[in-house]
């Protein structure tokens, strides 16, 4: 997993700390955490990307493309504030600061690679991560985040994913599949 991390100036990361302490005791006051979900790619006439947005306040925004399966759809939709809620609880900044950089990681062209961008004001977190199709990642390896997006499952093996951020991926799975199963 590589993470890129952008302001480490620690007034930006107490702002964010507050800003995610605040979704997880009162979301209906909270303005200033997102987290985006993006998976894409895939080969020539393969080509897929998801995109899930799920602000602090307002509509989620997803969206769908997937050549194989011909695909092209997007919509927006509530997030409860239960789901908001359990999101905060399982961000962990202090873990995601704990994180090492891994600036050598490199995917090939065409894999299926996801990011999760978690932002409150100027402090932005970014995990980027293989993904594997569901039929390719079996195993006894556990699964530390699954995206369905209806066509076909993607698994994030637990093995490449610090232990640390595992509550938070299996929380934003849990929220991105149910807002990508309440289509419009």
């Amino acid at each position: 997993m590589r993470v890129v991390t952008e302001s480490f100036h620690r007034p930006d990361v107490d702002r964010m700390k507050a800003a995610v302490t605040r979704l997880a005791d009162h979301p209906e006051d909270a303005d200033d955490v997102t987290i985006d979900v993006r998976v894409s790619g895939g080969g020539p006439g393969q080509r897929l990307r998801f995109e899930a947005s799920i602000p602090a306040r307002g509509a989620a925004q997803v969206s769908h493309l997937d050549d194989l399966h011909q695909v092209d759809e997007a919509f927006s939709t509530a997030v409860g504030a239960d789901e908001l809620r359990a999101l905060a609880r399982n961000l962990d900044v202090d873990a995601l600061m704990a994180l090492p950089p891994n600036a050598d990681e490199r995917y090939l062209p065409d894999s299926i690679v996801g990011t999760i961008v978690v932002a409150a004001g100027s402090t932005r977190f970014t995990l980027w991560f293989p993904l594997e199709e569901e039929a390719s990642a079996a195993g006894d390896d556990e699964m530390a985040m699954r995206i369905d997006p209806g066509n076909g499952p993607f698994v994030l093996r637990a093995a490449m994913a610090p232990s640390s951020v595992r509550p938070l991926l299996v929380q934003v799975a849990a929220v991105v599949n149910r807002l990508a199963a309440a289509r419009s």
